[in-house]
This record gives structure tokens, sequence and C-alpha cells, in this order.
């Protein structure tokens, strides 16, 4: 089944494709009814069991419509539990690396057709990814055990979640690094973002075994240029620079990536 045919049963829903089912299936007998009768001229009797079974369509196919409509749904939200289980990070619950890629790949595809302007395509530039790193984790693995670290990974992608919505995304990048895809935003509301992050993240209290630890993050923040033949890469490697500018530096911070974008 093509994408686009599931999309329109899944706008129809169950009830409306019970009722088209019915009245298409009803005037369908009720069609050849009329063409039987037209054509071999019944009798009277044999007109009563065409009523009786065009009654009989009329109530079955509601009855039989609803139980197989109902199986295909079942089976569509299995279908979609199960991608959406193959797009998550099972330890942090965000998305994983490839699922990210592919929905960031599919918004800048999406405003790269509609922007028909040069206004329009300054909105899509607009774009942006935040690369995060967190700070020393092979000292809180040696010090809190491997079992704390995961504590900390987990509450770290908690803070994004908290901060990132659709139609933004956030993911796990791969051991200790994570990365958000922003789809409009600007100078301005990128730091106040960052820093909110920083603030919550500065703030947040892991609990391991009873006692209380503090953790930090780097950051490096890079917009999205849709005129480079692979934005999203172009951009994820501009806020690795800008994030080991970070490390290099005191970390528990961030810096924009300011070249050639």
């Amino acid at each position: 089944m093509t994408p686009f045919i599931r999309a329109m049963l899944r706008k129809l829903g169950r009830v409306g494709l019970v009722s088209i089912l019915t009245i298409s299936a009803t005037a369908l007998a009720c069609l050849i009814n009329y063409l039987l009768v037209k054509a071999f001229n019944f009798t009277d009797v044999l007109l009563e069991d065409i009523v009786l079974i065009t009654c009989i369509t009329f109530t079955v196919t509601p009855l039989l419509s609803w139980f197989l409509i109902g199986l295909f749904f079942k089976i569509d939200s299995l279908e979609v539990q199960m991608a959406e289980l193959a797009s998550i990070d099972s330890l942090t619950q965000v998305y994983n690396r490839g699922y990210f890629y592919q929905e960031s790949k599919r918004t800048l595809a999406e405003l790269s057709a509609t922007a028909d302007s040069q206004t329009s395509k300054e909105t899509v530039n607009r774009s942006a990814v935040l690369l995060l790193d967190l700070d020393d984790l092979k000292v809180i693995n040696d010090k809190l055990g491997h079992v704390g670290g995961d504590n900390v990974l987990m509450a770290l992608s908690s803070i994004l979640s908290d901060f990132i919505k659709k139609p933004n995304l956030v993911g796990r990048f791969g051991g200790d690094e994570f990365v958000v895809f922003l789809k409009q935003t600007n100078s301005v509301d990128l730091e106040r973002l960052i820093n909110s992050i920083l603030k919550d993240v500065r703030a947040y209290e892991v609990d391991v075994e009873g006692e209380k630890y503090h953790f930090t993050v780097s950051i490096g923040a890079a917009f999205i240029n849709m005129n480079d033949g692979k934005p999203l890469e172009r951009s994820i490697k501009m806020a690795d620079a800008a994030l080991y500018e970070v490390k290099k530096s005191n970390r528990n911070g961030y810096v924009t990536y300011e070249g050639d974008s």
C-alpha cells in the first residue's frame, strides 16, 4: 500500500471508511438487482429475494467492514509503533542518529521546495543545528560507574526534550554527544535557547545511590546554509568545529560558528 493511500485511509478514519463501503456495496447491489430485473424479467417472488439480498448486503457490509478496517488500523498502529521503536535510542529515548538525519533532511527539503523567493530563502537559511557534548564523561563514569553515567545521559536527554519540541528535533549523535535541529530561529533566539539549556544543565542534580551530582555540557552551534551542496552535513561539521573551540577552552559553554557558512 502506497504512503498516499495509507494517509487517505487514516484521514477518513474507521467510521468514514465503513460508511463509504456500506453505501458503495448497497448501491452496487441495487444496481445489479435492477439490471437483473431488466435483463431477465424476474417474477415478483424473485424480486422479493432480490430485495432480501439487498437488505442483507446493507446489514452485513458494515459489520464486515468494521472488522476488516479495524484490523487494518491495528496493523497500521503496530507498524507505526515499530517504526518509532526503530527510530528511538533505547537509553535516552530521543531519536537515533539515522532517524535524526532522515527527518532533518526531509524538513530541509520541504523548506527548500517552498522557498520561491529570496526572502523565503533567507528564512530557510535560519535553520540551525546544535552539537552538545557531555563534559568529562570518562571522569563521571570513573566516579559514578557506568550506571551513573547512563543516568547523566538520560538526564541530559530529558532536559533537551523539555526545550526541543516539534517540528524541531533532538537526537543522540553517538556516545556522549547529542544533536539538535532547529527548523527556524535567529541569532537572538538561538543564544537564548542555548543559555537556557546550559542554565538548566548546571542546576540539574543527578541522584546516584542517594548522592547528588552535577554535570555540565559544551555546545557548538551553526546556522544552515541551503546553498551548500550538503547543508545538514556541512552545518554539523561547522557545529563540531565550534564545539571543539569550547572544549579546548573552559568547556561548560558554547560557541556559534562564525566562519564561511
